[in-house]
């Protein structure tokens, strides 16, 4: 069965809010997905997607060098 808890809605802003409890909270700077199905709101993470390959490969460039160095041409003698 799934977890559940009440809770009540409250302003923060100029936005609807609902506190989730630690124990149901998704990792830090998560990106989420919500959408409202009649009076269903559903919070779901954000799964990447195509579109964001050429993003996800501009972030390993921090990590990356650019040399392979188990692939380095080295002089051989025949």
């Amino acid at each position: 069965m799934p977890q559940g808890f009440r809770t009540r809605q409250f302003v923060a802003g100029n936005s609807a809010a609902v506190r989730i409890p630690a124990n149901m909270a998704f990792p830090p700077k998560t990106e989420l997905l919500v959408t409202r199905e009649g009076n269903t709101i559903k919070v779901e993470p954000l799964m990447p997607t195509l579109r964001d390959v050429p993003q996800l490969f501009a972030q390993l460039g921090k990590f990356h060098s650019g040399q392979r160095p188990e692939f380095e041409d080295v002089e051989r003698k025949w």
